[in-house]
């Protein structure tokens, strides 16, 4: 290295190497694909000690499609970014369903032994969910990373007694390692927004705001007059920018359309409600089927806000944009879309 100095010293070139850290630190956080930080943090020693593995860039999500190539399953990643193609083999997700979007985690049902954990498919990395036999044949469902304590969030719904309706749910945090269960509730949330769940009864088109603390019901939230003919398909929640918002995707033509909800609480002293918006400022969302993702426009070179990317028959990349509500196909290299995965490296 002594040697190196002297060579650059004298043609009069820098020494990389001897970047500061704060210049170096800057650097990464603009690369747009986290391959290009892994690559990055490969440079030297020296770039390496001073962009840490767990202080990547933002990444946007990534789409994910698993092939089985023999006895192997391949997933393979899509980053928006860059437009590259990420290959990796993931023997953990054999004889196994992913559910998502995920930031960092999918959840994963073998089908095989029934067991169900949290799965990490560019790490391998597995959390495990324990079995709750307490609601029957409950239906497992993933929400995400809680933003007050940082861990993660697995729900689930079923029925307390034989051919009755569900009226019970789960809640599970891998820090808190036990289920947490809540009567007379209803099922599935569908969003989970400062300690509270949102979810939608299919039958009633009641909202149900339950919060974890109480384990109770915090608000019931009555459809929006005039919305009954929306709901021929569930509607999709997502938290975004500090709101809740309903979405509901229905086609006229070949032209895909958003209805859009933000769910309005006023001053916290009347009854919260759905006030219909055409615009979610610097956000842009992520949705596959009943859920989503939301990030920052600004904070992506080249992404467009007040827009909405979503899969359409598991086959199209489509972006609908809200301001003039048209839908553009987009180029995609994968045949089958599963779901959005954010990449995480730990």
């Amino acid at each position: 290295m002594a040697q190196q100095k002297t060579k650059n010293s004298t043609n009069g070139e820098r020494n990389w190497s001897e970047l500061p850290q704060d210049i170096l630190h800057l650097f990464s956080k603009k690369l747009p694909d986290i391959s290009d930080f892994i690559h990055f943090r490969a440079v030297c020693k020296s770039w390496q000690l001073s962009v840490l593995v767990t202080n990547p860039p933002q990444q946007l999500p990534w789409l994910l499609e698993r092939r089985q190539e023999g006895e192997n399953p391949i997933i393979r990643f899509f980053c928006l970014s860059s437009g590259k193609v990420h290959t990796i083999a993931c023997p953990s997700s054999c004889r196994v369903r992913l559910y998502g979007p995920g930031g960092r985690y999918l959840l994963a049902y073998h089908v095989g032994n029934n067991e169900r954990y949290l799965l990490n498919p560019l790490t391998h990395d597995q959390i495990h969910v324990p079995f709750i036999n307490v609601l029957g044949s409950g239906f497992l469902d993933y929400i995400g990373p809680d933003p007050i304590e940082g861990s993660h969030i697995v729900v689930i719904s079923g029925q307390s007694g034989w051919n009755t309706r569900c009226n019970m749910m789960g809640f599970w945090r891998p820090k808190a390692g036990d289920w947490v269960n809540a009567e007379g509730v209803g099922c599935s949330a569908n969003a989970y927004y400062m300690g509270q769940y949102i979810r939608n009864d299919r039958q009633t088109r009641i909202t149900n705001v339950i919060d974890i603390a109480t384990k109770k019901m915090a608000y019931q939230v009555a459809p929006l007059e005039g919305t009954n003919h929306l709901l021929v398909s569930p509607p999709i929640m997502v938290e975004s920018g500090g709101k809740i918002l309903r979405l509901f995707q229905h086609y006229e033509g070949e032209q895909c359309h958003f209805d859009i909800y933000s769910l309005y609480f006023g001053d916290g002293k009347g009854k919260p409600c759905w006030v219909k918006i055409t615009d979610i400022g610097d956000q842009i969302l992520f949705l596959r089927f009943n859920r989503g993702l939301s990030f920052r426009a600004s904070n992506f070179a080249g992404f467009k806000r007040n827009c909405i990317y979503f899969v359409k028959n598991k086959q199209y990349l489509c972006r609908y944009d809200i301001g003039d509500g048209t839908t553009e196909v987009l180029p995609c290299p994968f045949d089958s879309i599963e779901t959005w995965f954010v990449p995480s490296l730990v």
